[in-house]
Parts: C-alpha cells; structure tokens; sequence
C-alpha cells in the first residue's frame, strides 16, 4: 500500500453505500468542508453538522481509522496533498488537457494508496491454481475484462471475458470450487454481474470483487475484493472514462504475476516476440 496519498476522500466515497443516513451526512459535510474539518475540533464539527460526538467516531472507524484523532491526522495530510495540486494547477494556468491528466493521476495515486499488495498476491495465487477463470463485465467495466484476459493470455492463462448476462449465467452454473470468477462493476451493483458471482459462490467458485463500493453486493461473499476510487472524487469526472483505476489493477495483477515466477516473464517476451515478428511481416507487405 502506498503512503504517498492518504486518499481519505475516496475512501469515504467508496463506504458511503455502507453507512446510515446520519453517517452520509457526516460524509458529506467532510468532504465539502476540509478547512473546517482540518482547523477544528470533534466538538465544534459535531455542533456544525448538528450530530453527537459518539456519531463522529463511529463514523471515524467506520470509514477505516481508529478514532476521530486518527482521521483528522490522515485528512489534513490529504488535504495538503490537495491544495499542492492546485496551486501546482494555479502556477501552471492549467489548460483542459492539464486539468484532466491531474485528475488522471489523482486517480491512479488514489488507487495506490487503497489496493494492498496482500490482495493482489492473493488473486495472484488463486488465479494460478485455477481450472477456468471468467471475467464478467458490462461496458466500460468489460474492457478491463478484456483487457486483464489479453494480458493472462500473453503469459499463457487462457480466461474468457463475458458481457452477456445470460452467458455469465450459464459460466456460473458450471463452475466448481477450482474456477474462479472476476467480477468489475464500479458500483458493485450491476443485477446481471451480482446474479453471475452469487450463482458461482453457490457452487464454491472462487469470486474476486473489483469495485468501487464496500459493502456492494458483489463484495458480499468474494473472497477478495479489490475497492478502487470512484472517478466522482475528482473534478471532471463527467470527461473519465468509468474503468481507469480498473485498467490500474490489473496491470499491478500482472506485475505480480511477472515478479512471482520467472517463467511467465519468458512466456510474456516470447509471445511479445511473436506478435512483434508478425507485425513487422504485416508492415512489409502493407
């Protein structure tokens, strides 16, 4: 995990289908309100929201820290991480194209900072003691489907990326308990994606969760789930593309993947030599 970013915020964004209506206000009010949360005290914040001191820590270890001394602390450093990036955008009179690669780093830096190395070691390992590996997606999130299923092919893991809900289906009710199932939704929501993984883990597949939400209903029975930042917790996220951070994991996946054992790194630059070979033939006759 990395200590460069807290990313408090995108971790309050990604719990908040989790928390209670009174907690999504304190979430809220948090998020809007940095200054006042950095320069303040628990009992002049809980006065200002209109919410009890015992509301705010549990809110606190709710989303993560171990009381509301522990969330100030992460929150102002990632509120100073904040106002660096935009007094770099200031000083660089940021233009469009500058504005939308910052929020593109924030992003990836945001997705550092919430995927632990534990986990992806963990996919690492059930993916390579698997018998079939489905990859269901709708969308956006289905390119990183296909994506993560190039990437495995080119070390020699065959996988099949599915979109259609019916066939995601039909995968599920196949698998037995040495196939595994990954499963990218941003909001860990999608009734087709949620029926494929549930009808798998009825039938003791394996079931990895790549979302943006804790507490989705994806995330309910996998036996691991990788949380990502949802792109609303930048400025232009209306201009993002929905499955960024995805296309992040699974190149972390595969870094795993290549420094775990020598043999898929050989694997990878022969068939990156083949396919050079093939398109310079291509080009040559072109």
């Amino acid at each position: 995990m990395s200590s460069q970013v807290p990313a408090v915020i995108a971790k309050i964004v990604s719990q908040t289908q989790k928390l209670t209506y009174g907690e999504n206000q304190i979430a809220n009010y948090v998020i809007h309100n940095p200054e006042f949360i950095t320069s303040n005290t628990i009992t002049a914040i809980a006065n200002e929201i209109g919410v009890s001191e015992t509301s705010i820590n549990r809110f606190c270890k709710k989303v993560g820290f171990k009381g509301f001394i522990d969330f100030k602390i992460a929150f102002a450093q990632d509120a100073f991480y904040r106002e660096m990036q935009s007094k770099k955008k200031e000083r660089r009179e940021i233009n469009a194209i500058d504005a939308l690669a910052l929020d593109y780093n924030e992003l990836i830096l945001n997705t550092s900072a919430l995927v632990t190395e534990e986990q992806l070691h963990r996919v690492v390992d059930i993916l390579k003691n698997s018998r079939k590996i489905y990859l269901f997606g709708l969308f956006d999130s289905y390119l990183a489907a296909i994506a993560l299923k190039n990437r495995l092919a080119i070390i020699g893991i065959m996988s099949e990326a599915i979109s259609d809900s019916r066939a995601m289906k039909i995968a599920a009710s196949q698998c037995n308990s040495e196939d595994v199932i990954i499963a990218f939704s941003r909001s860990g929501s999608s009734k087709e994606i949620v029926d494929g993984v549930s009808i798998a883990h009825m039938n003791q597949a394996k079931t990895i969760a790549i979302t943006c939400y804790y507490d989705s209903p994806i995330t309910e029975n996998a036996d691991v789930d990788i949380i990502v930042p949802d792109k609303i917790s930048v400025n232009n996220s209306a201009l993002m593309s929905n499955h960024i951070t995805f296309l992040f994991v699974v190149d972390l996946i595969m870094g795993v993947f290549i420094s775990s054992d020598k043999t898929y790194l050989k694997k990878k630059l022969d068939s990156e030599a083949v396919m050079s070979r093939d398109q310079s033939i291509t080009n040559y006759f072109l």
